[in-house]
């Protein structure tokens, strides 16, 4: 009896083997990352040290003048606006697919009437729809906006009604069986079962949206991190142009994230 008491004593509870795991799990991971992004700048240096790519800044050269370039007037005020655009645009385009792509997913009907118009305007790019918005929206800023809209609403609205398709239907049919209203088979059923890929569908929006502000701001911007860029470009700035891509590419990677966050938060069984 002592020896099982002591054995007992001994033996980790397995929430705390798992909790261990999925630290050392994690650690790992992060450690890959960082080993990976390091040698993406050693090479870099290395092509540089031998005489390749000569009109690229080291990355020695970007990392010494980097202080300097963020503390120029207006840098992180570029932020802000590149920032307010894509949120902006993110926010209504995400108020219009999720409940859209409700409706269309949960209604044969409309489904079969708009859906056929949508799938019509899906593959032209956010950025073919520039020299209509200009000509249409009063003013830049909103032309910004309109693009990031149209960039977000596309795989919000496919990711919803995917989720939606993917539902099992004896669930469904098992709800129904067992008298269940249509508002608890929606918040019960459909909900928890659309939530993940709706939140993939978040993720790929915020990170296009970056790509299409970008390009809308070297377009028609006048302030904003695509505008920084093309500015550094037309003054013949190299080191500017790389600090200003990393400075959206670490914009990009900081909304994707916090999505990932709050979609692992709002969507706890889909972690692993």
């Amino acid at each position: 009896m002592s020896a099982q008491a002591d054995s007992a004593a001994i033996t980790p509870a397995p929430q705390a083997v798992r909790h261990k795991a999925k630290s050392m799990s994690i650690n790992s991971t992060l450690l890959q990352q960082a080993v990976g992004i390091l040698l993406f700048f050693a090479v870099w240096q290395m092509v540089r040290t031998l005489g390749y790519l000569v009109l690229l800044p080291s990355p020695a050269e970007v990392a010494v003048a980097i202080p300097s370039f963020i503390q120029q007037e207006g840098y992180w005020m570029s932020w802000v606006s590149s920032a307010r655009r894509v949120f902006l645009g993110f926010g209504i385009a995400a108020a219009l697919a999720v409940p859209l792509g409700i409706w269309m997913g949960t209604s044969t009907r409309a489904r079969q009437s708009v859906f056929p118009i949508l799938e019509i305007v899906r593959p032209i790019p956010p950025v073919a729809w520039l020299p209509l918005a200009i000509l249409f929206w009063p003013s830049s800023e909103m032309t910004m906006v309109y693009l990031t809209f149209i960039g977000a609403f596309f795989p919000i609205f496919i990711n919803v009604l995917a989720g939606i398709d993917n539902v099992d239907i004896r669930y469904i049919q098992a709800a129904r069986s067992l008298g269940a209203s249509r508002g608890a088979m929606f918040w019960k059923i459909l909900v928890p079962a659309t939530l993940p890929s709706l939140f993939t569908g978040l993720t790929i929006a915020i990170a296009i949206t970056w790509e299409v502000v970008i390009a809308a701001e070297m377009a028609s911007g006048s302030d904003g991190l695509g505008y920084l860029t093309w500015n550094s470009y037309m003054s013949q700035s190299m080191v500017g142009i790389i600090i200003g891509m990393i400075s959206i590419g670490v914009a990009g990677l900081l909304s994707s994230v916090a999505m990932n966050l709050i979609g692992r938060t709002a969507a706890p069984w889909t972690r692993r």
